[in-house]
């Protein structure tokens, strides 16, 4: 068999951590994104046109690649023959932490953003 292949559950699990730390960038990325423009004065997010629109593609793909971390460390946690149970389990609950962290943060941004005219 390959050495690489996703129907084995040990490359699958190697597969789940790396992903779900890469959604833990691409998280970063977009707390980044909405925490750049607050005032807290008014506890106000501001933003433009195209701001708005890379927020909602940072959120968009940090949770698709986090539910595919989420998918294969689920997939991959409870095989026989997966020999890093703990690796599925980290891509399991790290890429949970994201998908609920990113909604957190695109709600509070859809909530308190105000755009402004350029």
């Amino acid at each position: 068999m390959a050495k690489f292949s996703l129907s084995r559950y040990d490359t699958q699990a190697r597969v789940s951590l790396g992903l779900a730390l890469l959604s833990v960038v691409c998280l970063l990325g977009l707390a980044v994104l909405i925490f750049q423009h607050l005032d807290l004065s008014q506890w106000v997010i501001t933003y433009g046109r195209f701001r708005r629109l890379a927020v909602m593609g940072t959120t968009a793909g940090t949770i698709l690649i986090a539910a595919i971390a989420f998918g294969m460390g689920l997939n991959s946690a409870g095989q026989r023959r997966n020999d890093k149970p703990l690796f599925s389990w980290l891509g399991f609950f790290i890429s949970a932490a994201v998908i609920c962290l990113a909604l957190v943060l695109f709600f509070l941004f859809s909530t308190r953003g105000e755009m402004y005219n350029m």
